[in-house]
């Protein structure tokens, strides 16, 4: 007697997005360090600490961001004239700097799960693609 178990496209797609996800938070970060919040990608940089978040933030977290963006201006001005390396180090040296993250550091969303998510998602659908074509090959 064989005894055999089929598994379906959809259950093979969850577990790869189980997997993903687990994989993606126990490799990200907990927050964005102030390096990163520094040299990540406008976009990236907005949907961490957005603008209208600010609306509802204290003075002290507004004044801060406000800090940090005046910081990153001043790095991409100094890629301009290949001097970005050492700016970076200028402001990670400051210890303004480094007060105005410590007090917008509670604001971050937590870097963690928006890879666990993304993960997640990328290799559920990877999963799933998989065993749809590995079904069809052995149709």
């Amino acid at each position: 007697m064989s005894q055999s178990t089929t598994v379906t496209t959809f259950e093979v797609g969850a577990m790869s997005a189980v997997v993903g996800a687990g994989i993606g938070y126990a490799l990200a970060p907990r927050k964005y360090n102030l390096e990163q919040l520094l040299t990540i990608k406008p976009d990236v940089f907005e949907k961490s600490l957005p603008q209208q978040n600010m609306v509802k933030a204290t003075d002290a977290q507004k004044i801060a961001r406000d800090a940090i963006v005046k910081a990153r201006e001043a790095i991409s001005e100094a890629a301009a004239k290949n001097a970005a390396e050492e700016k970076l180090i200028e402001f990670l040296k400051s210890p303004d700097l480094d007060d105005y993250y410590r007090t917008i550091k509670e604001s971050l969303p937590k870097a963690r799960a928006q890879s666990a998510i993304i993960v997640g998602l990328l290799a559920g659908a990877v999963g799933t693609i998989a065993r749809m074509i590995y079904n069809q090959k052995h149709s």
